[in-house]
């Protein structure tokens, strides 16, 4: 018996396979099989291999027929992608219909797995219709199929840009997605073109309702940059109430990318006696996003008269700065007021927390502190954070006869640490 191996991995011969065989072989039990050798067989023209692999696609086996060609050389792969470009975009259509098939979403993906072996030319044209694909309906196809729209227009990057500043002129679901992505893909001019032209609609729609849709100026904050943040910093200290609040959330967005305005509006905003709780709320809500370089501003706040502004201002300071801003928060907590045990606990302890195990070596350093307020927030810190291991570092302020103004009955610093130390040994 005469034994004969196929080479590049192929089980159907030249001559045995045709277009027609290949519609055929949709229908039949074996059909896949033979399809998926067809992909591969480097005795077959690029287009027929197409057919075979778009004909897994309608299958629903995509990765089985894009595993397949990856077996094969790159430069093997590239006139079968170019060949089967086109029949994909056919496949998948591109019509902003309500709901999509299957079948078009299993293209769509198949398009985006191509991708990375087209050619420049067909790359480009896959490119095109995934963004036709994709920005048909936006926000409606994000996440259907196995390749979400985020992730396809992330990768295409700017050749996508056009057609998402396109969707930036509608109000709307779309138009916040449009916005999130170019956030990311945008360089810092197109960035700026396209907050330019959603602030000149923000502000055509204030002027006639006296409001900016939720969504809007959202989009704006995600895009940021020094017009973003003008626009909403004066919208934040004008518009009305809500409209104040919703802007100081969308300003947010920006994080630790925004720039000393934004700083000093929330710190401004925070501190004003006269503006709205919500709004002030809002303002160091701003301030946590900005991270460790709005500790500062933060801690300038714990010297306001207001007493819940002071804890909302160590609170702040602690969420924007964690580890960076123990130090600087304890050493700002005035050492001529009474604390509660319980307000300590609930506005800094509770905090520290928060940061976690980062929070331990500078509350050890506050051990040493020469404010009472200080020492008394590292022990209590430390027993809240730390383990058995740190029982001997509150232990070495046992001897700390320091009266605490506030705790009920004759509390003092050492006889907190011995309860921190019992209570850190016990930890297992």
């Amino acid at each position: 018996m005469l034994l004969v191996v196929a080479t590049g991995a192929s089980l159907v011969a030249c001559g045995d396979v045709t277009p027609e065989k290949i519609a055929r072989w949709k229908e039949t039990e074996r059909g896949p099989g033979k399809l998926r050798d067809a992909v591969k067989s480097s005795s077959l023209s690029p287009s027929l291999r197409a057919q075979a692999l778009v004909a897994l696609v309608e299958l629903g086996m995509s990765a089985d027929a894009i595993a397949e060609l990856e077996t094969r050389p790159s430069v093997d792969r590239a006139p079968v992608v170019h060949e089967a470009a086109p029949r994909l975009g056919q496949l998948a259509g591109t019509g902003a219909d309500v709901t999509t098939t299957r079948v078009q979403r299993e293209a769509k993906d198949a398009m985006f797995l191509l991708r990375a072996d087209a050619a420049p030319a067909d790359r480009d044209a896959l490119d095109d219709l995934l963004i036709a694909w994709t920005c048909a309906d936006l926000n409606g196809r994000m996440s259907l199929g196995g390749q979400s729209s985020d992730k396809i227009l992330t990768a295409i990057g700017a050749r996508a840009t056009p057609r998402l500043i396109a969707l930036l002129s509608t109000e709307g679901p779309n138009q916040q997605q449009a916005a999130a992505i170019l956030a990311k893909i945008g360089d810092a001019p197109t960035r700026a073109r396209a907050v330019d032209a959603l602030v000149e609609s923000a502000k055509k729609l204030q002027q006639r309702t006296r409001d900016v849709p939720d969504g809007l100026l959202q989009s704006i904050g995600v895009l940021g940059g020094p017009h973003a943040t003008a626009y909403l910093v004066e919208v934040a200290e004008r518009g009305s109430e809500s409209l104040r609040e919703r802007a100081l959330f969308a300003l947010a967005q920006g994080g630790a990318g925004l720039d000393s305005s934004a700083l000093a509006a929330a710190e401004r905003i925070a501190g004003d006696k006269k503006a709205p709780g919500k709004v002030r709320e809002a303002a160091f809500q701003v301030a946590e996003k900005i991270g460790a370089s709005a500790v500062p501003a933060m801690v300038r706040l714990m010297n306001d008269a207001d007493e819940t502004v002071r804890w909302r201002a160590v609170e702040a300071a602690l969420a924007a700065g964690k580890d960076k801003a123990v130090a600087p928060v304890l050493e700002a907590l005035s050492q001529s007021r009474p604390y509660k045990k319980e307000d300590l606990d609930s506005y800094v302890v509770h905090d520290l927390g928060l940061i976690g195990a980062g929070a331990l070596e500078p509350l050890k350093g506050e051990l040493k502190s020469k404010s009472w307020v200080a020492r008394i927030v590292a022990v209590r810190g430390i027993a809240a954070v730390g383990k058995a291991e740190d029982a001997p570092a509150v232990a070495a302020l046992e001897s700390d006869g320091t009266k605490l103004k506030g705790f009920a009955g004759s509390a003092t610093i050492g006889s907190e640490a011995k309860a921190a130390e019992q209570a850190l040994r016990a930890k297992r």
